[in-house]
C-alpha cells in the first residue's frame, strides 16, 4: 500500500504571485509570470471553445516515479503510464494512471467515480468523487484544487509561487518552487519542472496561449510539466516525471471507465474521505 499512499500523496494538492527579475534567454525576455501562465493557461477552459475546453484537452504520457523516506533512507521506484482528460463545461476531468512495476496497480476516475485496484489483493477500492470533480459546480478561478490535475490552471492562487534558488535545470529548464497558501495534511513544498521551449515558444508567440499551441515544433511540448517533486511534512519526497509525452490525441472514453474483474473485493471508504 506505500506505492498507492504515495500515488495519492502525488495527485493531491497542486493548484500574488512573487516578483522575480526578468530571465533573459537568447533575445527572449522570460519573467516567473510568463512561467506560471504558460502552466495555468494550458489547462484554463477556453471561453471561445464551444465546449469550454481548454487548450491542453488530452494527454498521455509514460511517467516514472520516484518516493524517498526520509526517517529510513529508503528509496522506492515506480514507473507507468498516464492518461488525462482535461475538464470542460459538459464533462469532468478525467484520468488513468497504470501502473507496471513493481506492483501493477490502476487508478481510474470517469470524473464521478474513482477505482484504485490493487491486482495483488484482489480488491477495488470505490470512492464517489463526483462533489470534486462535477464541471457545473467546480470553477477553477474560484474553487480551491483538490488534486494535482484539477489545480494547474490555478497555481498562483493556491500556492506562493517563486522560481527555486536555482532557477532552471541543467537544460534550461524552468523550476518553480510552490508553498501552499494554507496548510495541508501532505505538503509544505512542491517544485515543478516546466518545459522551456513551451515557456519560449508562449513569450514569442505574444504570450497568447492559442497561438503557444499552434507555433509549437514539437506537439509533446503542449504538456509544460516535465516533472514534480512533493516534499512533505516528515521530508518525504514524491517526484514524478513525465516522458513519450502526446498531447490533444483522441481518447477513448473507455479509458476512464474501470471494469471490475469478477471474484474482487469492492471497498468503499466512508463519506468524507
Amino acid at each position: 500500500m506505500n506505492a498507492l499512499r504515495f500515488l495519492l500523496a502525488g495527485l493531491a494538492l497542486l493548484g500574488s504571485v512573487a516578483s522575480a527579475a526578468a530571465a533573459p534567454v537568447g533575445t527572449v525576455n522570460v519573467g516567473l509570470q510568463d512561467v506560471i501562465d504558460t502552466v495555468e493557461k494550458s489547462f484554463l477552459p477556453n471561453s471561445s471553445d464551444p465546449f469550454g475546453a481548454p487548450p491542453l484537452k488530452t494527454v498521455s504520457a509514460d511517467f516514472f516515479q520516484r518516493s524517498t523516506l526520509a526517517a529510513k533512507q529508503r528509496e522506492m521506484r515506480a514507473d507507468g503510464e498516464m492518461f488525462f482528460r482535461s475538464a470542460t463545461n459538459r464533462d469532468p476531468l478525467m484520468f488513468r494512471f497504470d501502473y507496471f512495476r513493481p506492483l501493477q496497480q490502476e487508478i481510474v476516475s470517469n470524473g464521478r467515480t474513482l477505482w484504485m485496484y490493487l491486482p495483488e489483493n484482489r480488491q477495488v477500492i470505490l470512492s464517489d468523487v463526483t462533489p470534486v470533480f462535477n464541471p457545473y459546480t467546480f470553477n477553477p478561478e474560484r474553487d480551491r484544487a483538490s488534486n494535482f490535475l484539477q489545480g494547474l490552471p490555478r497555481i498562483s492562487k493556491d500556492f506562493l509561487v517563486v522560481l527555486a534558488s536555482d532557477q532552471r535545470d541543467i537544460a534550461g529548464n524552468y523550476v518553480l518552487e510552490l508553498t501552499p497558501r494554507r496548510a495541508t495534511a501532505s505538503i509544505t513544498k512542491l517544485y515543478v519542472v516546466v518545459n522551456r521551449d513551451t515557456v519560449l515558444s508562449y513569450v514569442r508567440s505574444g504570450r497568447n496561449i492559442s497561438a503557444t499551441f499552434a507555433a509549437l515544433g514539437r506537439p509533446e511540448w503542449a504538456f509544460p510539466i516535465l516533472s514534480t517533486t512533493m516534499v512533505d511534512h516528515d521530508g518525504n519526497t514524491t517526484t514524478i516525471e513525465f516522458s513519450n509525452v502526446r498531447a490533444n490525441i483522441m481518447l477513448s472514453d473507455s479509458l476512464f471507465t474501470f471494469a471490475i474483474p469478477p471474484g474482487v473485493e469492492i471497498v468503499k471508504p466512508p463519506r468524507g474521505r
